[in-house]
């Protein structure tokens, strides 16, 4: 079995460990790969989709998965397709619910799945004209299209909130990707998050998670790509999850065929929780999160490649999950400035220490890292994964952190209280 990843993150090092795990692999490619994944795999620079459809000929790969956003968004499914060649995602066109806020919150409310109140807006002037409308702040703006998880702003004033606008629209922080614009009401509860795999008939819900976005202790400053995660998520309870269930999945699976939409891979449904336990969607992602991939793999028994298999070939329904009993908590390790500007190319020591067993208790998986002179050095904002098992979330927490005492690199920063809010819940 020859398998290709599109990807360089820690989701990537994550699955492609989960991959090599399962011996039918005799050859496994990342495009581009990291550091760390140059160890499990041959790692190659690819510069366009086309050259991706070309390797996987070349190489007679038998399956391709996908890691981050933007190459489903840009039509690597479709491309694959017309070429004969196995890959599990959503083509384009249904790939939309993650790279257009706008058509996946008009896709919600056509198909009565619970989210904010919202307004859209193509240009700046109709959106400043309505913010000051007498609205009640805070109020969240968001970008219509990708932008690296940094689109999305919650505005506690008419003056904020205009600044924003005017950088989304006429800036163009985020290029092409600030054309439109949504204003929604700002829901107050706790975020988790669902990720499940669906072959466009069968679904199977993945353990919960629940991830830090926030770049500081206690979740205060900008928001990040994520500084950690753990799973299962407390707040997540059985009554929780059979609500989710009916109320968004069978909506949201519904709406999918009613469109005839071509979608083989995983939902990712970002929720936010009140506390009168009422559920609403703030997202779809049409492909696994970063860093709950980090979180939720591994303490799954069922073979990924196998999984991913089924849903290429549509058995899912023929699938049982098996799912480790211990918790699972991670924390990010950054370059120091991150989200905004830090350095790279710092030499990071202390990983001979985890080698990243099947059935090892703390995983390390790479994010922002390459091989330089024989030594693992930074190449990015968030750089590395600690990722510990536990009988309880404390003590998996109380592991990871452990476990980064021996690790260093000049400039690193991490949050010292990932998993905080889930402690209380655990009794």
């Amino acid at each position: 079995m020859k398998v290709m990843l599109i990807g360089s993150g820690g989701r990537e090092h994550c699955i492609v460990w989960k991959i090599k795990q399962n011996q039918e692999v005799k050859e496994l490619y990342c495009i581009p790969g990291n550091g760390g994944i140059s160890s499990l795999g041959v790692c190659n620079t690819l510069n366009t989709l086309q050259d991706m459809v070309q390797f996987a000929k070349e190489k007679e790969i038998n399956l391709t998965l996908v890691g981050p956003e933007a190459p489903l968004a840009k039509g690597l499914v479709d491309l694959f397709q017309s070429a004969k060649l196995a890959i599990v995602g959503p083509n384009q066109d249904a790939a939309r619910l993650e790279s257009s806020k706008v058509y996946a919150k008009q896709f919600m409310k056509k198909n009565k799945i619970p989210t904010a109140q919202f307004e859209v807006f193509n240009r700046s002037d109709s959106a400043i004209t309505y913010l000051k409308s007498g609205l009640n702040f805070p109020l969240v703006i968001k970008a219509d299209g990708l932008a690296a998880g940094k689109g999305v702003f919650i505005v506690e004033d008419e003056e904020e909130a205009e600044d924003v606008v005017v950088d989304l629209m006429v800036n163009k922080i985020f290029g092409d990707a600030g054309n439109q614009i949504i204003v929604e009401e700002c829901l107050e509860g706790e975020e988790a998050t669902i990720m499940f795999l669906f072959d466009g008939k069968s679904y199977c819900i993945l353990p919960s998670s629940q991830d830090h976005k926030r770049i500081g202790d206690s979740d205060v400053g900008p928001n990040t790509g994520g500084m950690g995660a753990y799973s299962p998520a407390p707040l997540v309870t059985d009554q929780i999850l059979k609500k989710i269930e009916v109320n968004i999945i069978h909506p949201f699976i519904e709406g999918i065929q009613q469109e005839k939409l071509d979608y083989r891979g995983v939902v990712y449904l970002g929720l936010m929780i009140t506390h009168h336990s009422d559920i609403h969607v703030l997202e779809f992602n049409v492909r696994l999160g970063d860093p709950e991939t980090q979180v939720v793999l591994p303490r799954l028994r069922n073979d990924w490649l196998d999984l991913s298999l089924a849903l290429y070939q549509g058995s899912l329904s023929k699938v049982k999950l098996e799912v480790d009993a211990q918790k699972l908590l991670g924390v990010v390790l950054t370059s120091r400035g991150y989200p905004g500007n830090y350095e790279i190319g710092k030499r990071i020591d202390g990983l001979e220490d985890f080698p990243n067993e099947p059935q090892g208790k703390v995983l390390v998986f790479h994010a922002g890292t390459q091989i330089k002179d024989n030594q693992i050095v930074t190449t990015g904002g968030r750089v590395l994964n600690v990722c510990a098992f536990g009988d309880t979330l404390k003590k998996a927490a109380y592991n990871a952190y452990l476990a980064i005492g021996k690790i260093s690199f000049e400039n690193m920063y991490y949050r010292r209280d990932i998993g905080y809010r889930a402690f209380h819940r655990e009794g």
